[in-house]
């Protein structure tokens, strides 16, 4: 009997991963983003160009921060990872840092974000994204560094 059931067990995790392995093409794509690294948000160029020059106040869930403008507090997301900015040679914004934040307005599921494009921080301006495509810099393949 145990045998048996051994031999289902088996064969029912052989049945299973064929099946996802199957699965995969056919799922692949079905995302919100357009494939190439640049998220849920789609056409970035499409959106609002924006200028911010501020203070850091608060680091954001998700790759973003809070700074401090004359106009009010804004958040600006999409900033990157720690490794990207290491390669860069350029230490990743903190709280209390000044930045000069350029980039994209966007609107994606009827919330507006920020989407950095480029940030400068102690006169060392770091591209965050593809001027010509908005993909992400740190991506590497399909990204121009």
């Amino acid at each position: 009997m145990r045998k048996h059931s051994m031999l289902t067990t088996a064969t029912l995790i052989f049945i299973l991963t064929l099946a996802l392995a199957a699965a995969g093409p056919v799922l692949a794509g079905k995302g919100k983003g357009p494939g190439i690294g640049t998220g849920p948000i789609h056409d970035l160029l499409a959106g609002t160009p924006f200028q911010f020059t501020g203070d850091v106040i608060g680091m954001v869930p998700g790759d973003g921060m809070e700074i401090a403008t004359a106009n009010g507090n804004i958040k600006v997301y999409g900033i990157g990872p720690v490794r990207y900015w290491r390669q860069m040679g350029v230490d990743r914004p903190v709280v209390g840092d000044n930045v000069d934040v350029s980039g994209f307005t966007v609107a994606y599921n009827g919330v507006e974000r920020n989407i950095a494009f480029s940030i400068t921080i102690d006169d060392k301006t770091v591209q965050l994204r593809d001027p010509a495509t908005g993909a992400p810099m740190w991506k590497g393949k399909g990204a121009r560094r």
